[in-house]
């Protein structure tokens, strides 16, 4: 069930307009979420001064987006977050936070669909910086990568869930692992180096 879960991911890049990837049979089509049947169910402020927009992509009349937009004066309205429910069960999947400039900061995804974050990438100027992800669905983010131009450059992870990083591997441009560390006395230092 996770495994097929997680092929979920790519299906969620499509939604929040990332580059398309098949999603498995399991999940919605690109075809049933198409723009002529995106409907706009609803449009209410919050508490915090965005207006909620719940929106129907599939026609079924029950909202799969909530996009929520800050209102500015001079200027069009600013999308600040999106919340999306992959699965239709009513809960949040993808939560995709946006900057001043419209550009991605933050996406949390729930790829298992248990309701707890799996996944976390972090943008600056809309590239993906660094992803925090939990391997083992335990709650605890146990592997980190680091990204340079769209591509993994090191990694980090957290082997024996002690909550600090006990092994090290760095890429080349093509993805192969050139050099590994770890630490073996727990203290959070790289001891040993391999290259």
């Amino acid at each position: 069930m996770r495994s097929r879960a997680l092929l979920l991911i790519p299906l969620c890049l499509l939604v929040m307009g990332a580059k398309k990837t098949k999603p498995s049979a399991a999940t919605p089509t690109p075809s049933a979420m198409t723009a002529s049947t995106a409907a706009v169910l609803s449009s209410t402020p919050t508490a915090d001064g965005l207006t909620a927009e719940k929106v129907d992509l599939n026609g079924d009349g029950t909202a799969e987006v909530t996009n929520y937009w800050r209102d500015r004066p001079g200027a069009p309205r600013l999308l600040v977050r999106k919340e999306t429910d992959l699965n239709h069960d009513g809960k949040i999947d993808v939560r995709t936070t946006f900057d001043d400039a419209g550009l991605r900061t933050t996406e949390e995804i729930d790829g298992d669909f248990d309701g707890r974050v799996d996944w976390v990438d972090h943008y600056i100027s809309g590239k993906r910086s660094y992803s925090e992800i939990d391997t083992d669905w335990n709650g605890t983010f146990d592997l980190f990568k680091y990204y340079e131009n769209g591509k993994v450059r090191r990694k980090e992870r957290d082997t024996n869930g002690d909550g600090r990083v006990d092994f090290w591997e760095y890429l080349d441009e093509s993805g192969n692992v050139v050099k590994t560390g770890k630490d073996n006395d727990g203290d959070g230092k790289m001891d040993v180096r391999d290259q």
